[in-house]
């Protein structure tokens, strides 16, 4: 097998080399926040998406509430509870990674959990 890095450093001097893994390594980060930025989902999307399926109120094996408000002193703990559990998995609930849940989908999703933003209509039952 050739050595690929002798090949190409006869086509091109290591300054070219090194000029080239600088601006590709400054492009990239830009490039994935810039598109990370516009795929961004509402809230209310990723937990239709992703928490729906064993946090709804109309399953039959109802999997402990998460839309309910909490008092604002509990928020920051509250918060790490559910970006850990998210990220690492708990019991029945499987881990998610960024490719499913991108960190600022997530941190949108724990300040909605937070407020109650997600939380279902009390006058729906009447």
């Amino acid at each position: 097998m050739k050595n690929i890095t002798r090949v190409l450093s006869r086509r091109l001097s290591p300054v070219t080399i090194g000029a080239l893994t600088l601006f590709g390594s400054l492009l990239l980060p830009s490039v994935a926040a810039a598109e990370s930025e516009t795929d961004m989902r509402e809230p209310a999307e990723v937990y239709r998406q992703v928490c729906s399926h064993c946090h709804e109120t109309d399953v039959a094996n109802k999997v402990a509430p998460i839309t309910m408000a909490f008092p604002e002193v509990a928020h920051e703990a509250r918060g790490n509870y559910i970006r850990m559990t998210v990220r690492n998995g708990r019991a029945a609930m499987p881990s998610f990674r960024e490719a499913k849940i991108s960190d600022p989908e997530l941190e949108a999703l724990i300040q909605a959990l937070m407020g109650g933003d997600l939380a279902p209509a009390a006058d729906s039952e009447e």
